[in-house]
């Protein structure tokens, strides 16, 4: 009976440690309750998040200029001078457009020395998401923070620059625009950017830098955030993946640091008409404005010039310690030690006899069946889902809106293999106890010897194993109180468990077999506590009952709804050459929508990929009614000859209210120079155009009906080159001659790809 009330004490434990691991990392929505001149207000906040990101706002629409002129006003209410920027900006992945940004200066008693940059995007993702996430929140949680900032009236040392950058969105173009032409933008010597990719979670901290992040950390602690994520593994992670923000410009451009902050949970309302102000999670909003609140009025007196480092950090939150940060010189001493201690352990009990070969060798058997059947298993299931169900298939994001009960589902499996493969382990199977635990910390260590040379941000995974070595050393010595045991694992439960959701959110649920590692890997730091547990059996049918519920659940989940519409696309192309017309989808699946325009054959007429997040293809295509639509003028005229080169000059006037123009060139041709509307890629960086990948030339998203004028150097070839330009607008759906029928309230714009648009497409020989 006594065994029976500590293993229920001991389970209600870490249950509570590891809710309280997740939900600890982020304020309450209330966090900011009291409300006077010189405290944050979140309703504030909200109030400003209602007027920008209630409806789409991309750049070059008529709501993108009211929320411009909003946001100009708020700043001018401030008592703020405010100026805007507006030009071109031609970025190295082949993207034109001319944003405007909204910039103010609160200027600081020491202007010498480098300005503090704060700074998040206001236009919306194109063309059907409010953005109320994405970045209405940063708008909202900057323009209060400036109201208390000024109300504080303590002047800041550094002068503090406001920017609000445009076209992030479509190529991080505002930003590009503010580096290589402002002139404030010489004298940064730090960014604060305010960032989302979902609607709700805990806001991350992540660092941008081309050198070393000692000294951005030490600051960011002495900053002293009340609830800091901060990670050195979201850090190295981050660096490896293909994913940039407007400070990355900054960082690349000007060598200038920076820290944003992004919250990334419900993926699925990311850059879709789901993201609006209902959706928004205030207690992220709350999480984004503890950050400026503490960071605004330090950085603003912080000499900036300070900030620079050649070394790097390893660095995490942790309860009650803020955040620990130690050098990345410790890594290897660390790691030595830590196989040292275990070798040391490990030939001490062998030699005692305080620990048994056989029983080691035994012990790897039911490691080795756990992650092969965990892994397989979590791996098929995302492999299989797309195939069940549509809500997965047509889910852009990687993350449906029901992804959370099947991270629960990969979680309960594993926990149920886990209790399966060690259901012969028990309180009194001590010597097996001690053998089994030998498998989980060379696991351990092997993994760690692998984050020491590849993901050294991930090295403070060895502050866990530390404690839970001392537990194994407990155990060698019959020490089996599982409380004891279970404070020695609290590192491994608050460091690790908020891990277990994330990679699948952050990375897609195709990775939920991450997600079934970790499981396996923190059930081996706290095996002391597990092996004393009387309800292993009991708890294979437990875990697998619960696994069998939730994905219940998500079944029930499944479907489309109208909080969980259906993602589908119709686009009209027209080749004005051949008056060829065409329907065109991205959806896999049709559905009343797009059913009426297509054929049960999938024929594809134009296998174009216009610049997208993920490079998409139509999927289906089936002949169309011929439209009266105006295809742009388009002149060609030759500047030069050489024996090698020919330079062109081409206008492409707009006849209609085009947002986006593509253009293809054949990738064979040899392009020695490209000037768009005067401008010219970025000089630091080799010109994408060098080493083209696809046909793809440039893609413009037209603000204004401006004439769109490239100067081409190409090398001579035998026959003339020929430009593909394709014209798009967004007015598929008013078009009266087409009479599309509406989508209905189970069905939202399909994101991330042109989409609801009538396009052109013109061939035009460069002779």
């Amino acid at each position: 009976m006594k065994t029976t009330i500590s293993s229920i004490l001991v389970l209600l434990l870490l249950a509570l440690i590891s809710y309280f691991s997740i939900v600890g990392l982020q304020p309450s929505a209330t966090y900011f309750e009291d409300h006077n001149d010189t405290s944050f207000s979140t309703s504030n906040a909200l109030k400003h998040v209602k007027e920008i990101g209630s409806r789409p706002h991309a750049i070059g629409t008529k709501a993108h200029s009211e929320v411009r002129n909003y946001i100009v006003q708020e700043l001018q209410d401030l008592d703020l001078a405010v100026q805007t920027q507006k030009g071109y900006d031609f970025n190295n992945n082949g993207v034109i457009t001319a944003p405007e940004n909204i910039i103010a200066k609160i200027e600081g008693t020491h202007p010498d020395r480098p300005a503090l940059l704060v700074m998040t995007h206001y236009d919306s993702a194109v063309h059907s998401s409010p953005g109320a996430s994405d970045a209405a929140s940063g708008v909202g949680v900057i323009l209060e923070s400036l109201r208390v900032f000024l109300a504080e009236n303590t002047p800041p040392k550094n002068d503090v620059i406001i920017c609000f950058t445009d076209g992030e969105e479509v190529g991080l173009s505002g930003a590009g625009l503010f580096v290589k032409e402002h002139p404030w933008a010489r004298n940064i010597g730090l960014v604060l950017n305010f960032e989302a990719r979902g609607s709700g979670g805990p806001s991350n901290t992540i660092l941008e830098t081309n050198s070393g992040n000692s000294n951005l950390i030490q600051a960011f602690a002495e900053a002293n955030p009340r609830f800091p994520v901060a990670t050195s593994l979201m850090y190295s992670v981050y660096k490896k993946l293909p994913n940039d923000t407007d400070a990355t410009v900054f960082r690349e451009v000007n060598n200038t640091p920076s820290f944003f902050f992004a919250f990334i949970d419900d993926h699925f309302d990311y850059h879709t008409a789901l993201d609006t102000p209902q959706n928004l999670d205030t207690a992220s909003l709350v999480h984004q404005a503890t950050y400026l609140q503490a960071l605004l009025p330090y950085f603003s007196q912080l000499d900036l010039n300070t900030l620079h480092a050649e070394k790097d950090e390893v660095y995490f939150n942790f309860f009650g310690l803020d955040l620990v940060h130690y050098p990345f010189a410790w890594i290897i001493p660390m790691l030595v030690l830590a196989w040292l201690l275990f070798l040391v352990f490990f030939l001490y009990g062998t030699r005692k006899k305080l620990l048994l070969l056989s029983e080691v060798t035994k012990g790897f058997w039911p490691l080795l069946k756990s992650l092969f059947f965990a892994i397989l298993t979590t791996y098929a299931i995302t492999f299989v889902l797309p195939k069940i169900y549509d809500s997965v298939l047509e889910n852009a994001n990687d993350f449906p809106f029901n992804g959370h009960f099947y991270i629960g589902v990969g979680v309960a499996l594993t926990l149920a293999f886990l209790c399966y493969f060690y259901r012969k382990y028990a309180p009194k199977t001590t010597e097996a106890n001690k053998g089994a635990m030998v498998s989980f910390l060379f696991l351990w260590l092997i993994i760690l010897t692998l984050i020491a040379f590849v993901l050294k941000g991930a090295a403070y995974f060895m502050i866990p194993f530390f404690f839970s070595l001392a537990s194994f050393v407990l155990l060698l010595f019959n020490q089996r109180n599982s409380f004891i045991h279970l404070v020695l694992g609290i590192p491994a439960l608050v460091l690790l468990v908020p891990l277990v959701q994330f990679f699948p959110i952050g990375l897609g649920l195709s990775k939920l077999f991450i997600s079934a590692l970790f499981v396996i890997l923190i059930f081996g730091l706290l095996w002391p506590v597990m092996a004393s547990l009387k309800f292993k059996k009991a708890g294979v049918f437990v875990f697998g009952l619960l696994a069998v519920f939730l994905f219940i659940v998500a079944h029930s989940k499944s479907g489309f709804t109208k909080e969980r519409p259906k993602p589908n696309s119709l686009v009209y192309l027209l080749e004005t050459d051949t008056q060829k017309a065409s329907w065109n989808t991205y959806d896999l699946v049709l559905d009343d929508y797009t059913k009426p325009y297509f054929g049960e054959k999938n024929v594809q007429m134009d296998s174009v990929r216009f610049d997208s997040k993920y490079q998409s293809q139509f999927t289906h295509s089936a002949a169309a009614p011929n439209l009266e639509v105006s295809a742009a003028e388009i002149q060609v005229e030759k500047i030069s000859e050489q024996p090698i080169f020919t330079e062109y000059e081409v206008k492409i006037s707009p006849q209609r209210e085009v947002k986006r123009i593509e253009i293809f060139l054949d990738q064979q041709e040899t392009i020695e120079e490209l000037q768009v509307n005067g401008k010219s890629t970025p000089s630091q960086q080799k010109p994408y155009y060098k080493n083209r990948t696809s046909s793809k030339l440039l893609t413009y998203y037209a603000v204004d009906r401006d004439t769109l004028r490239l100067t081409l150097k190409l090398k001579n070839t035998n026959s003339p080159p020929i430009l593909k330009v394709y014209e798009a607008s967004y007015d598929l759906l008013d078009h009266k001659t087409l009479n599309i029928t509406p989508r209905n309230d189970k069905m939202m714009p399909r994101p991330f790809v042109l989409n609801d648009v009538i396009i052109t497409k013109q061939k035009i020989r460069l002779e």
